[in-house]
Parts: C-alpha cells; structure tokens; sequence
C-alpha cells in the first residue's frame, strides 16, 4: 500500500508538473505573436509614411495653380478700386472681351496666330492653365476693362515669357493687329510677380539714375546712370545705332530745364552757337522688369529724338517705341513719319 501510494504522489506531481510548465510556456507564444504584429504593423505604418513622404516630395509645384489663380484675383480687386477702374478677369472665371476678341478662346482657337506684335516683333501668346508647357509666352490670365467713360478698353495680358512673370497691356482699337506692351503700372508688374515667385520685387526710381546729376554736370562728368554704351534705332537709316559715354573729351555739359524737364545739355566745348543735344535717363519696363532708358532730344525745343536702351536687342524689339513721357518732336521729325 505505501508503494502504490508513493506511486501516485509520484504521478500527481509529475502531472502537476507538465500542467504549470504548459500553462508558463502559453504565454511566451502569445507574445511572440504579439510581438510580431505590432512589429507588422509599425512596419506598415513606417511604409505609409515613407510612401507619403516620397509622393510628396515627388509633387511639383506649377508656376500658376488655384491657389495663384484666386491671389490674382483678389489682388486685381484692391487694384481696380485705389485706380477707380473696373475689369473683368479670367482669374474670375469670366470671359474678358477686347473689342470682339474673348478670353481665353482667342488664345485657344488660333484666332489671334500671327496678329500680336510686341514691340517690331510678332508673338505668339498661348494659353496656359499651369504656366509648365513649352511655349515661350503663357498667358494665364486675362482681365478687360478700364474707366466707367473710357470709349476702348484696356486688356492685360497675365504671361509668363520663359516662366518669367510679365503684364503685357493692350489698347488696340482696331486693324488686323493687336500691339501690346508692358504695362508701365509699377503696381501690377510687382504684385503679379509676387504671385509667381513669392517676393515683390523692389520699384526704382527715377530720382536714382539721377543722383548729382546737377553737380556732375557742372563737373564737366557724365553722371553715372548716364554712362556706358546706348543703343537707339535711327528711323532715317533703319538700323541699330550706339552711342557709348565715358568720358566728356571734346565735350561741354550743363544741367538744364526744358520742356518741364530736367536734362543734361551736350555742346561741343568750343561750341558757341546751336541748340545742342539733350539727355534724360528714367526706368521703364521691357520684359516684365525695370531698366534704364535714355531719352535723346536735340534742337531749340529739346524735341524728342529717340530712346536708348542698355542693350541692342532691346533697342531693336522697340525701335521707335514712345512711353508717353517723351518730349514734343519737332514739326521737321513729323513731316517724316
């Protein structure tokens, strides 16, 4: 009897036995299993982002989008109501009208192709949702309007030349053409170019290119917005002349008024009789940014000659281009047009 006895004790303790290392081993599966989904799944999250993350850094930015598009249109808003002008934009979802010419469809449909000059130069305007296709001039917005009286209206054209910000500005009233150039209004070519690329460019002033030019001109010195290399289209021989302006040999130089204007007046320094020549620099807009333009007078009533610009090319694609602020020309220079 105590050995079948010992053999159960023996028996129950080794069942025992088996029963708690069971129940001890169970949980070890358990997390390991657990384990390995919280593993699976911070791997799949770490996967989310890194899919997310690399879609967008992949997502490029276009030179005009919604966001750009509606920033315009608010500009355009304030714009209008400082200038006491109304315009109907594209940036409105409207369709802005020049003298039977609807936009964005006169862009579209080829109905302006080979009818657009800028300057003495023909260009070809494409229409533009995003400003990324190839074409050299995308327009992206249009707006048509001016004065409640204004007997034509005045049409800006919102472009991108090669992905360069620039307000092209028509008041064509009719031919076969339509001549835009760059709006003067320092106000829209700065607020559009914030729009594209995020800064406003700083405006120049005239008074800069100006600076001492009373007391250089007594000095007998070009001033220094004065100096260098110009270029001006001579309309008696069609072609592209220079002048370059260093040094004052041979020259005499005073500070004058003429005209409501202030000049610097060139003589010959033995010079004695004659009218002489006239100069004024101020800044103008050419391709959406501001540059130097000299304008050249001659003659009793300092009458307005020609511009001069920095460069050829930009002498070339205005030629005989006038901004408005030129001097009277003289009835001799009319009689030739």
């Amino acid at each position: 009897m105590k050995k079948v006895w010992v053999g159960l004790v023996l028996g129950s303790l080794l069942l025992a036995g088996c029963s708690i290392s069971s129940k001890s081993s169970a949980p070890k599966t358990s997390q390991k299993a657990m384990s390995t989904k919280v593993a699976s799944k911070q791997t799949t999250k770490r996967g989310n982002a890194t899919s997310t993350n690399e879609s967008g850094s992949q997502a490029k930015a276009t030179l005009w989008n919604v966001g750009k598009k509606a920033a315009l249109s608010t500009f355009m808003a304030s714009w209008q109501r400082e200038m006491g002008q109304t315009y109907v934009g594209t940036y409105d979802d409207k369709a802005p009208d020049h003298l039977g010419f609807r936009f964005p469809d006169a862009l579209r449909d080829g109905s302006l192709a080979g009818r657009i000059k800028w300057g003495s130069q023909s260009v070809d305007l494409k229409w533009s949702k995003d400003g990324e296709d190839s074409s050299e001039f995308q327009v992206v917005a249009v707006a048509t309007g001016g004065k409640a009286n204004a007997q034509y209206p005045n049409t800006y054209f919102f472009c991108l030349h090669n992905r360069r910000p620039v307000v092209f500005v028509t008041q064509t009233t009719n031919g076969d053409e339509l001549i835009i150039h760059d709006t003067q209004n320092s106000a829209l070519q700065a607020g559009f170019a914030k729009i594209i690329t995020g800064s406003r460019p700083t405006t120049l002033t005239d008074s800069s290119l100006n600076v001492n030019m009373s007391r250089d001109a007594k000095a007998n010195q070009w001033p220094q917005g004065y100096q260098g290399t110009w270029y001006y289209y001579n309309k008696y021989d069609h072609k592209i002349n220079s002048m370059t302006q260093n040094d004052t040999d041979g020259l005499k130089l005073s500070y004058v008024a003429a005209e409501g204007q202030k000049w610097i007046h060139i003589m010959g320094a033995e010079q004695t009789a004659g009218a002489g020549n006239f100069e004024y620099v101020r800044y103008h807009y050419f391709d959406g940014r501001q540059i130097p333009v000299l304008m050249n007078a001659s003659g009793a009533g300092a009458w307005f000659d020609n511009n001069a610009y920095p460069s050829a090319a930009a002498a070339n694609q205005m030629r005989d281009w006038q901004y408005g602020d030129e001097s009277k020309t003289s009835p001799a220079a009319d009689s030739l047009d």
